[in-house]
């Protein structure tokens, strides 16, 4: 069933609105939003919902409204086009995607390098599975001995100035923040473990079918490979980034605690089984608890998972970050941080009020994203003789404009033509040729008119743009005669 949903907004409003959507579904939408030319501008944002479900990192309200101010506050590896749906590059630096040959995968974006090899082997020292009781990883030497294949390999590389990043609480972006993550992938679908819940059983199981290992190939610049059985379409939704968005590992090493002393609980299937609270990292109970597991983990210096993460996490690198939570709850009285372009300074859930202030440690350029304002959708002019003598060749010119101006050849995929006859039947299709930027021709030939039948005919044009993922039709009638 096909909808059409509107996102009204201010004339003076500017923001990359997602075709598919909307203003709620734009991963994109707090990099762009501008209201009129100065800067400092504030933005008042209605929204159907506001704070229906607790949030938390893990396991948290999924409602499009709720999600919508989390990406205001995150950032990622990679980034959806609101227009295509192809990921474009944010945190990484480039991709190289490796797929078995013979897999129908193409790229679209030269920012990744698509390549094909018969076999894929996945390297012994990849981590492919996680010891619950040592708190170790497993590598596919240990799980696989004879050795192990995948049909995807992923490689990704970030900048020399990654760890510059700060979350917004002032703590330095580190690897522990890439690893915590991964390794909660597999304590909480294990019986074993004490944040074990079997509502991320589901999820992890399909995980696994396809799942063939990572591995740190370089900590800095951080370079990090990634094996798969599962792969896209696309060259550009088989990039793994590993990127830690939304999950700073204290914050993850709070909730952990609380979940694992019974107190609290990611998810709410888990938290109605327990009889406890839905762990909300912004409002409501949860804040009590979760500031008294802070407070044990300051006085411990604690580190999860200590025997993996003590690795990329030191005394003083845990002391720190206690220290820079405890500061940030004292002035806020939350615990969201992230580390996008705007930050939580206030919720308040009675009132279906947030309050989203710019992050000042954001440092990506305002205008990175702009050319996402405006879907580029193209206009289409058929212009060509409305009187076809049967047996005689016949050109018609297809105009292909975007605001008046042409559209670039370079930018289109496709411009199809289907000429239907006068009792309504696909006679013929092909595809027009490029004449020039916004000019396309048709020429139905000698042979092919000679097939249609005296009567009203009708040339339908598909033009298939590049920037955007929705196709612009247009059509004209013509008249064959003897």
């Amino acid at each position: 069933m096909d909808q059409l949903g509107a996102s009204p907004y201010r004339t003076d409003i500017a923001v990359a609105a997602d075709l598919a959507g909307g203003v709620n579904g734009s991963a994109l939408w707090p990099y762009t939003l501008r209201k009129g030319q100065d800067d400092g501008a504030s933005v008042t944002i209605a929204s159907p919902s506001i704070l229906p479900e607790p949030w938390n990192p893990v396991a948290g309200s999924n409602w499009v409204y709720d999600t919508m101010l989390q990406r205001g506050m995150s950032d990622g590896g990679v980034l959806p086009d609101p227009f295509t749906g192809l990921s474009w590059p944010q945190r990484i630096e480039r991709a190289e995607v490796t797929i078995q040959t013979g897999l129908p995968v193409v790229k679209s974006l030269d920012w990744v390098d698509l390549q094909f090899a018969d076999t894929i082997e996945v390297p012994a020292d990849a981590w492919i599975d996680w010891d619950t009781e040592t708190q170790k990883f497993i590598t596919v030497g240990e799980k696989y001995p004879e050795g192990l294949t995948a049909l995807r390999k992923s490689v990704v590389y970030y900048p020399s100035d990654l760890y510059d990043i700060k979350w917004q609480d002032g703590s330095s972006l580190t690897l522990a923040d890439f690893i915590l993550g991964n390794i909660m992938t597999y304590e909480r679908a294990n019986e074993a473990s004490p944040i074990y819940d079997e509502a991320a059983v589901p999820s992890f199981e399909q995980f696994q079918e396809s799942f063939r290992g990572w591995r740190i190939v370089q900590e800095d610049p951080l370079v990090i490979e990634a094996y798969s059985d599962l792969y896209g379409l696309d060259a550009e939704a088989n990039v793994a980034t590993f990127f830690p968005g939304g999950g700073a590992w204290h914050l993850l090493g709070m909730g952990i605690m609380a979940e694992s002393a019974g107190e609290l609980a990611f998810s709410s299937d888990k938290a109605d089984a327990k009889e406890v609270e839905w762990m909300n990292y912004i409002a409501g109970p949860s804040l009590e608890i979760l500031k008294a597991k802070l407070d044990e983990a300051a006085a411990d210096s604690y580190i999860p998972y200590e025997p993996t993460m003590s690795a990329y996490i030191t005394p003083d690198d845990a002391a720190a970050r206690w220290s820079n939570l405890e500061a940030w709850y004292a002035e806020k009285g939350h615990f969201w941080v992230d580390l996008g372009p705007y930050y939580l300074e206030d919720a308040f859930p009675v009132e279906g009020t947030v309050l989203l202030k710019r992050n000042p440690d954001f440092t990506d350029p305002a205008d990175k994203w702009l050319r996402f304002q405006e879907p580029m959708i193209a206009d289409v002019v058929v212009d060509g003789p409305g009187r076809v003598t049967i047996g005689e060749e016949a050109t018609y010119d297809v105009l292909v404009t975007f605001k008046g101006e042409a559209y670039p050849t370079s930018d289109i995929n496709t411009v199809k033509y289907l000429v239907f006859n006068a009792v309504g039947d696909l006679a013929f299709s092909g595809e027009a040729e490029a004449a020039a930027d916004g000019q396309w021709q048709v020429v139905l030939s000698a042979d092919q008119t000679g097939q249609l039948e005296t009567g009203a005919n009708r040339l339908e044009i598909a033009v298939v743009p590049i920037p955007v993922s929705v196709p612009t039709f247009g059509s004209l009638e013509f008249v064959t005669v003897p």
